[in-house]
């Protein structure tokens, strides 16, 4: 009988669904923020009128795993990490949403069609307070403290959301991208990009568009973005207040890069980057994922937030900061580099530092090389390496100069790069290191590896293997990082 009683214990341990996380370890689990490393979606020509189909494009998709229903605020970053356009998908319990970034671009903003359409199955999802609350089919936590926010913010979108000098704006702060393979010449600047407060330029638009995306969980509809004082002063990210351990880790996603191309495309996928919340995590000592939005990067004031509770917001939800982890700052990977086969491989790379000179994007321009370099050691499948960082053993390929990775978003071409792997090494793997600067708070990135073979779909995709010896964190408050509980899976009756 014992023995039976120890078999359904388990039997049920299994049903609920308990899992755990390690803060500041790269896992994959539920989290309170997502990161899409890179997004491309081809222009095809387009100068104004809606992107044509066809080319290259991407997917995303994102889960609610929780019973209660969550608001995630989606923002678009342009490859100089400016802040572009966001949007809130309002989620049920349980729910999925996915969407093209095609799609968002021409303005088709309602991702989640049941409940972003007023009227049908549930109300208004931004409406306050009939919307408030914690149940499967309510989204927000409390009601937006700042009246002007709550009075422009929406659930739902008229279809285009936006046109005429708006899309341009939009377009134009994300165009002129592309794949690259070059690390030691730097790429040119936008010329004209409205993110950058840069509008002396010509406003035609050239190349693909690029970028990456944030998928914050919040505890209301807003439209602040992540690199502004109101979003964490206003707790509008959401930290406590939202169950026994604390932590809004509800989301998982994943990414799908779509390249039609028979050969030398690539159609592979990877998980989006979780970013967990730990409430141990101080963003004014600690490294966090955006702490280096302690200073608002569109006026260069000192964001002020003391975790105490300002008018409109519950004491309960009260935090001071983000509280997400960061990403590492080394990532080791396989490549494919055999044009006989077929055979190539891309990176996908997401970076962040303190860069001289500005706050935290990139509009100044790359010709100072905001970056520090970054180090590049490439092996063969018999041990012969490379060193690209200013020098190397005796008998190695010596570099003219350093290499870097100039953007916060892009995807770089390996085959056939000798800024990358000098010996032309066929098969191997690769171990690319990001040095900070002045502060190593800021300072973490992410490395995804694409993998492409001869004919059509035949690709794949993953993480690069995060290779950093310690927890990404980098402090002391977290002597021991601990087991997040995400707690049973409560199915609604």
């Amino acid at each position: 009988m014992k023995k039976f009683t120890v078999l359904v214990a388990l039997a049920l341990l299994a049903a609920t669904g308990t899992s755990y996380a390690v803060t500041c370890a790269y896992d994959n689990v539920p989290a309170a923020t997502l990161l899409v490393p890179y997004f491309k979606v081809s222009r095809n020509g387009s100068t104004g009128a809606d992107i044509p189909e066809g080319g290259v494009d991407t997917m995303v998709a994102i889960t609610n795993v929780s019973l209660w229903g969550v608001v995630a605020h989606v923002t678009v970053w342009n490859k100089q990490s400016a802040a572009v356009l966001d949007f809130n998908v309002p989620l049920t319990g349980y729910d999925v949403a996915t969407f093209r970034m095609r799609d968002i671009l021409n303005g088709k903003l309602n991702v989640n069609p049941k409940t972003m359409k007023p009227g049908t199955t549930y109300p208004d999802p931004c409406d306050n307070p009939a919307t408030i609350g914690f149940t499967q089919t309510t989204f927000q936590r409390f009601r937006n403290p700042s009246a002007a926010d709550e009075a422009d913010t929406l659930g739902y979108y008229s279809t285009p959301a936006f046109s005429g000098s708006f899309r341009t704006r939009v377009w134009t702060s994300l165009d002129e991208g592309f794949d690259y393979a070059a690390l030691v010449d730097s790429p040119s600047a936008d010329v004209f990009n409205p993110a950058c407060a840069d509008n002396t330029g010509s406003q035609s638009l050239s190349g693909d568009f690029t970028g990456y995306l944030t998928i914050d969980v919040t505890n209301y509809c807003t439209n602040f973005f992540p690199d502004e004082a109101q979003f964490y002063v206003n707790d509008a990210i959401a930290t406590l207040g939202w169950d026994a351990n604390d932590g809004p880790n509800v989301l998982m996603g994943d990414v799908f890069f779509v390249d039609p191309a028979a050969n030398g495309g690539n159609i592979s996928g990877e998980v989006a980057v979780p970013l967990e919340f730990d409430n141990r995590l101080d963003w004014t000592t600690d490294r966090t994922f955006y702490n280096r939005y302690t200073e608002d990067s569109r006026t260069g004031s000192p964001i002020v937030d003391t975790g105490v509770a300002i008018t409109g917001v519950p004491t309960a939800f009260a935090f001071a900061g983000d509280g997400r982890e960061p990403l590492g700052v080394a990532y080791g990977f396989r490549y494919m580099n055999a044009s006989e086969f077929g055979a190539a491989s891309f990176l996908t790379v997401w970076r962040s530092d303190l860069w001289r000179g500005g706050y935290a994007n990139l509009c100044a321009s790359l010709t100072s090389r905001n970056y520090e370099p970054v180090g590049i050691f490439t092996w063969d499948e018999d041990e012969n390496y490379n060193t690209i960082q200013g020098g190397g053993p005796s008998g190695d390929v010596a570099p003219s100069v350093d290499p870097y990775i100039w953007w916060e978003a892009q995807r770089i071409i390996l085959a056939d790069n000798a800024d990358v792997n000098p010996g032309g090494y066929k098969f191997g793997w690769t171990r690319v290191d990001f040095p900070y600067n002045e502060d190593p708070l800021y300072h973490q990135a992410y490395v995804g590896i694409q993998h492409s073979a001869a004919g059509q779909f035949v690709s794949v995709g993953h993480a690069a293997t995060m290779l950093d010896n310690d927890f990404t964190c980098g402090t002391d408050a977290i002597t021991e990082p601990g087991n997040i509980d995400f707690g049973a899976v409560v199915v609604a009756q």
